[in-house]
């Protein structure tokens, strides 16, 4: 049985907006942080007597208070009558904070700093203000700021985009443009940023964490597999790349992934250092896990770093919680187009690569913008092999013309086979020994220039063959804001 012997039949469907989270920090009221009584001073040694009681450490230190200021830790909330700001969490360029309070007067504030600016986005009467850089830019609250819900902000690098959140729902309301925060993933600038809430007035705070979640739609979804082309299986789960796509650009997500279900969970985010100290928002990388050396390998496009492609090699798991690989740019081609020319050309993205234990060989492909003259100048899929994992690649051939995207090697039944997207919904291209036939899809609205994500798996004692595909429903208006996400298995007809 071969792919192409198949039709993929529908199994489940899904959106996604931003409801998952990767925990960053969050205030808590189970206690009285403002006090930090933990008991009678005879408890505890005379080192932590303060006064004739001993404090815990301060968890959310008071970054700036006025005189007279009261607060209180009760009823799961923390209440202000005054004026204060405290220590929530890290700033980190690309994560979420939330923050809800019943406002009786005055404003709710997240304070957004870094060494050399600050950014404040408020909530004050009516109005959702931000004041950085000397400016200051306000907009209309909608009608559930005052019903409950909870605001919402999502940084990126210039751009904070705030959301309004009530009964599970989430509202994109207004995105505010901060130049000065252009250079905030700048690793010497956020690691030493912090985020604050800040009250005044008279407010009690119901809900205050940062997070990195799972955008507004999610693409480029692609299994992470041994150096052979296998798909990696752990605890019955297979683990996913994906770009995870904001109102307004993107980065890598990794997702663990049960199969046949659609139990599709935010473990990872990762972000890629070319050398500059800049933690990229790159994505469609194509991850393996060498068993042999016990090393992760890796080859991405570097978005952010004109368009073109990268690799690295490296030993931390990049599976879980917030990482940071350090990437080597290809050297960019001089001179004229030559298709037979290995990876360096801009726009060259969506690369996957494997090695073939029977021949000695590494082959990698490369979804690349044909400049042959007479040719529409679509992206299709170029094929090279090599001796060694990140160099050294000669040419063996290309796809066939048409708009050929994410492509992947598939390992099932000792065959290799190649598996993109095409132009159009559900136009999916198996390649093999044989030459190419396209896939059957029983609805064909899984995916417009969709990815060939074919996931064989053994599951009991048979062996299934899991497709996930997304489409573009148009988050927003960035271009690139798809998309919903859909699960086949492919049936012998």
């Amino acid at each position: 049985m071969t792919p192409s012997d198949m039709t993929f039949h529908r199994q489940w469907s899904m959106s996604v907006y931003k409801n998952q989270k990767l925990m960053l920090g969050k205030m808590t009221f189970s206690k009285d942080f403002v006090s930090c009584v933990a008991g009678p001073a005879g408890e505890k040694p005379e080192a932590n007597r303060v006064d004739g009681v001993i404090r815990n450490g301060d968890i959310y230190p008071v970054l700036d208070r006025a005189e007279a200021t009261e607060e209180a830790v009760a009823d799961g909330g923390y209440t202000v009558r005054g004026q204060v700001s405290r220590l929530l969490c890290q700033f980190f360029p690309f994560a979420t904070y939330a923050l809800n309070a019943d406002r009786k007067s005055g404003s709710v504030d997240l304070l957004f700093h870094l060494p050399e600016t600050e950014a404040v986005i408020s909530m004050n009467g009516e109005a959702l203000t931000m004041v950085c850089d000397g400016h200051t830019e306000s907009v209309d609250l909608p009608a559930e700021a005052n019903e409950g819900a909870a605001m919402v902000v999502t940084c990126r690098p210039g751009f904070f985009d705030v959301y309004f959140e009530k009964d599970s729902v989430v509202r994109h309301h207004h995105t505010f443009a901060a130049e000065s925060f252009c250079l905030s993933l700048a690793y010497k600038a956020f690691s030493r940023g912090y985020v604050g809430v800040v009250i005044d007035g008279e407010a009690t705070v119901r809900r205050a964490e940062g997070y990195i979640d799972n955008g507004i739609s999610l693409a480029d979804l692609r299994s992470i597999r041994y150096e052979n082309g296998d798909v990696m299986v752990e605890d019955g789960k297979v683990y996913l790349t994906a770009s995870i796509r904001m109102h307004d650009g993107t980065f890598q997500g990794v997702f663990s992934w049960l199969p046949g279900t659609p139990e599709l969970n935010l473990v990872g985010a990762i972000f890629y250092d070319a050398g500059d100290g800049l933690w990229c928002g790159d994505v469609a990388a194509s991850i393996l896990y060498h068993r042999e050396n016990k090393r992760w390998m890796l080859w991405v496009c570097s978005f952010y770093h004109k368009h073109i492609l990268a690799h690295a090699e490296f030993d931390g798991d990049p599976r879980f919680g917030v990482n940071v690989i350090d990437i080597t740019l290809t050297k960019p081609h001089e001179g004229d187009y030559d298709v037979t020319a290995f990876a360096g050309y801009e726009g060259d993205e969506d690369p996957d690569f494997f090695y073939d234990a029977e021949t000695g060989k590494w082959h990698m492909a490369i979804c690349r913008v044909d400049r042959t003259p007479g040719i529409r100048g679509n992206y299709r899929y170029i094929f090279f092999e090599s001796d060694r994992p990140f160099d050294g690649y000669t040419y063996v051939g290309q796809g066939l013309d048409g708009a050929e995207t994410g492509g992947s090697f598939v390992r099932t039944g000792g065959e290799t086979y190649f598996i993109c997207g095409n132009g159009a919904n559900s136009d999916y291209r198996i390649y093999s020994k044989d030459g190419m036939q396209n896939a059957k899809f029983d609805f064909p609205d899984g995916g417009y220039r969709g990815w060939g994500t074919l996931i064989p798996i053994k599951r009991g004692s048979r062996e299934r063959y899991f497709w996930i595909t997304f489409d573009r429903h148009s988050g927003s208006r960035y271009t690139w804001s798809y998309g919903d996400v859909y699960g086949f298995e492919g049936i012998l007809e």
